[in-house]
């Protein structure tokens, strides 16, 4: 192929060790191989086997020694702090500008989905690159990324494209939505207004579900409809 996309040569969990790495130094400060190589305890061979990746997909600068990238620096520091939202909006954003990454998911969406195996070897076919053992690991590790931030989900075995949205501060990613617990903001609560009578042949039944964040509002809503419908 007259182009070829530089796929990562490890797990996605390494590839998140560099990224991390990289967003630790302080901005402006480049680092060689040998600094990211102490810092993840990775030997620099398989630093550098991944800087090709992280340099197309905008992470990291160019360079011998090479720095972490404004984006780079967040999503970093965005897995160091364990922000999913935040993690999902830039991988979002990262993604939807990487022509290669947009096809790829485009290949499953017009397929209706494609078996794991099918879409890896996809991947590498596509990429212009060797279908080595390096490169098998890394476009599994590219499948982890969309799976991570619901692009693609899996279902024995079978990989299909989700709705693509960028999240925002003010939603739950599509990872920690699941781990939501009873006790969390979007629990519903029952409130205790269960009836209201009208004259005396009417009764209206009123349930009402909401968050708990939203109670301390609900008082003036209640009297507001209950007055509504008595007059």
């Amino acid at each position: 192929m007259a182009e070829t996309f530089k796929l990562p040569a490890s797990s996605l969990e390494e590839i998140l060790k560099i990224i991390q790495a990289y967003a630790n130094e302080k901005e402006g400060v480049s680092l060689s191989l040998d600094d990211i190589s102490q810092s993840t305890g990775m030997p620099r061979t398989v630093v550098s086997a991944n800087n090709g990746f992280l340099l197309q997909i905008g992470l990291i600068t160019e360079g011998n020694k090479k720095s972490a990238t404004d984006v780079g620096r967040a999503l970093g520091r965005a897995y160091i702090s364990k922000i999913d939202y935040e993690i999902e909006r830039l991988w979002k954003e990262i993604i939807a500008e990487n022509d290669f990454l947009n096809r790829m998911i485009s290949a499953v969406r017009i397929r209706n989905g494609m078996d794991r195996t099918s879409f890896l070897n996809h991947i590498i076919y596509s990429s212009g690159q060797k279908d080595t053992k390096a490169n098998r690991t890394g476009a599994g590790a590219i499948i982890e990324v969309l799976k991570s931030v619901c692009i693609l989900f899996e279902t024995d075995g079978k990989l299909t494209v989700g709705e693509i949205n960028i999240a925002t501060k003010s939603e739950e990613s599509c990872n920690s939505a699941e781990q939501l617990s009873s006790t969390d903001s979007v629990t519903t609560t029952n409130i205790p207004v269960t009836s209201y009578k009208v004259g005396s042949a009417v009764t209206i039944n009123i349930n009402i579900e909401c968050a708990v964040s939203e109670i301390d509002e609900l008082a003036d809503k209640i009297q507001k409809l209950i007055k509504g419908i008595s007059e």
